[in-house]
């Protein structure tokens, strides 16, 4: 069950939003940006409604892995939210909304949550680079979303699955020995949500993708990059080769 844990004081847990404050005022910027933080277990995330059961501005992941899953005509695409991101769950279609569609929430790996509450807000007024650095975030989550659709017009699934698979690895990769490791278990009916297309097809794709080297699943379910990123030319190889 979700629980509150205490209060944060939010620079700590989360430095690069204080890079903007004078070294003169960042330990008083540290001891006044103090949020409630709220524990996730893995597992389907019931969002709070109502009266003061949500952060004014909204929650910023400290920790964990969310999926936001959009349900539309019966297909379901799925958005991948992590550390550093403000998340605003309420938000729900608009009353006069002509295309319906419903939006839910997925803890896939523990979560941890400061909650950006009015007293939160009431403090946050002082320290405007806070607040930029924020709005920037926001930014950077449109132009992540926007690389995720254009990469949903890629033919074939391979193609679509490898990139993807890189464009995951910009945020969440790290390097080792061995390649590029992606920490994050995405079991193919996630993958499917993520690239557009049927469990299925993605099991087909990645059978494909592993034969042509670059790709692999590790024993815990994680993955390893071992080629270069893809450019133009490995779309022009995948689609040769569906048609061969």
């Amino acid at each position: 069950m979700p629980g509150h844990n205490g209060s944060a004081r939010v620079l700590a847990l989360d430095p690069e939003l204080g890079l903007r404050i004078p070294a003169g005022e960042i330990s008083r910027a540290r001891q006044e940006l103090v949020a409630p933080v709220l524990e996730l277990p893995a597992g389907h995330w019931d969002v709070p409604h109502g009266e003061g059961s949500h952060g004014r501005l909204g929650f910023l992941v400290l920790e964990g892995l969310l999926a936001r899953d959009m349900t539309l005509a019966g297909r379901t695409a799925t958005e991948l939210l992590g550390e550093g991101d403000v998340v605003q769950p309420w938000l729900t279609q608009r009353e006069e909304g002509l295309v319906p569609y419903r939006v839910g929430w997925n803890v896939l790996m523990p979560v941890r949550l400061a909650v950006l509450d009015d007293g939160f807000g009431r403090s946050l007024a002082r320290w405007p680079g806070v607040m930029s650095t924020l709005l920037e975030r926001a930014v950077r989550r449109t132009h992540r979303m926007s690389i995720h659709e254009a990469l949903l017009q890629l033919s074939p699934v391979e193609t679509r699955l490898l990139v993807l698979f890189w464009h995951l690895a910009e945020r969440w990769g790290h390097v080792t020995p061995a390649g590029i490791a992606l920490p994050l278990r995405l079991p193919h009916a996630l993958l499917g949500q993520l690239v557009g297309c049927r469990r299925a097809s993605v099991t087909t794709a990645l059978q494909h993708v592993y034969a042509a080297g670059g790709l692999a699943r590790r024993d815990d379910g994680t993955w390893l990059l071992t080629s270069e990123p893809p450019d133009e030319l490995t779309t022009v190889h995948w689609e040769l080769a569906a048609h061969a």
